[in-house]
């Protein structure tokens, strides 16, 4: 993958010299550019030292620069982000914003940057360069200021409703680092991730299946199902299953996760209960600077410590018939049957999201506010709050 990039603007070039001469042109240009506002505060109730927040202005731009050549589009796509911190430097780590751990200093502001190119051929795509996956290993998280870049290439096809994906990915920008670096788990580095994806959708159910090999360090399955029983009945499963691979750097893994959780909808009010549990020695893993989104219930604590079961409630209420576009949901999870240092252990964690669509009077216009209340016996219990204004423009 040395000349990634090379070869991302090779293609396009050679297409464009083949296509050129008999092509009627039809030139295409979308670009998004939002405008975050991000405050995150987050107190231990242990370790007051350890407290952090900042306070940040982000802007975030991609575009999709496309010609189609008969019945071949080229795309050109390139991405920019910046976040300047508008809080005075608190000396602490708030993961959000870079930190340099010898000096002890929040960094003022900082820039991440992408560009991609693809080739499409009816149902067919080839994407080389920045990529922007979704999967459980590379997810895409919005929770942040900034979000995270990945580096590498990406096959895609797309059959009436459903979509195959074959990759490589061999780096990334965790979203508070500005540069590259190799794809890691506990500071252990791969050569690079190579996955296969294969999801799609029925009028009833819908289901993601998902391999990701990272060389030398684990292989990922994952197998999501949602199953639509009626208006009022829905049913989410999720599975993982996780082992070592190559010269297994982590040494021997041994991890599969099953979760399930049934939703009842009445009205504008839908609450939610579900059951997780773990298997083997290990948790479920992650890249290092990246939550796990893709668990059947995404929360801070995540609960996926090994032989770990918890079990999680969901409530949520939609104003629409009062206050069009606000949202509010509630998350009470409770985690127990696993150690940390070798002591029984528990974790608990309670989740406030207040969402407030403002589309209807600002179009594009969005408000967030998180609240984290999160209890362990062993380890850091902390309250957290996230907030967040953003605004899309798209030209």
């Amino acid at each position: 993958m040395k000349y990634l990039l090379a070869y991302g603007m090779l293609i396009p070039g050679i297409t464009i010299a083949c296509c050129s001469a008999y092509a009627t042109e039809t030139f295409n240009f979308q670009n998004e550019l939002s405008f975050k506002t991000f405050s995150f505060e987050r107190d231990y109730k242990d370790d007051p030292s350890a407290n952090s927040n900042s306070l940040s202005q982000g802007l975030l731009y991609r575009g999709d620069w496309s010609v189609k050549l008969n019945d071949v589009q080229l795309h050109l796509m390139p991405s920019l982000q910046y976040a300047y911190r508008l809080s005075s430097d608190q000396h602490s780590n708030d993961f959000t914003l870079p930190f340099d751990a010898d000096t002890k200093q929040q960094a003022q502001h900082y820039s991440k940057y992408g560009l991609g190119m693809g080739v499409e051929y009816k149902d067919f795509r080839i994407n080389i360069g920045e990529i922007i996956p979704n999967t459980p290993l590379t997810p895409q998280v919005d929770t942040h200021q900034l979000r995270v870049n990945y580096k590498g290439a990406e096959f895609k096809y797309h059959q009436q409703q459903q979509n195959f994906t074959l990759g490589f990915i061999n780096r990334y920008s965790p979203r508070n680092e500005e540069d590259y670096r190799k794809l890691a788990i506990s500071q252990q580095e791969s050569d690079g991730l190579y996955f296969f994806e294969w999801n799609g959708k029925k009028p009833q159910y819908s289901w993601k299946f998902y391999n990701g090999y990272l060389t030398d360090i684990i292989n990922q399955s994952y197998l999501a199902f949602d199953y639509q029983w009626s208006d009022q009945h829905n049913t989410k499963f999720r599975m993982f299953q996780h082992t070592d691979i190559g010269d297994a750097k982590l040494g021997q893994y041994n991890n599969t996760s099953l979760g399930a959780m049934h939703f009842i909808q009445h009205g504008n009010f839908t609450t939610g209960i579900g059951y997780q549990e773990n298997f083997g020695k290990n948790g479920v893993p992650k890249l290092d600077g990246l939550p796990i989104p893709h668990m059947m219930n995404w929360t801070l604590g995540a609960f996926t410590k090994a032989n770990e079961k918890s079990y999680h409630f969901v409530s949520s209420y939609d104003f629409k018939d009062y206050i069009k576009g606000l949202k509010i949901t509630y998350k009470y999870i409770y985690g127990d049957s696993f150690q940390t240092k070798n002591k029984d252990d528990f974790e608990q964690e309670s989740d406030l999201l207040i969402q407030y669509d403002l589309n209807h009077w600002v179009k594009n216009l969005k408000l967030l506010f998180l609240n984290i209340n999160y209890d362990t016996k062993h380890g850091k219990s902390l309250d957290e709050q996230r907030m967040m204004i953003h605004y899309t423009v798209k030209f």
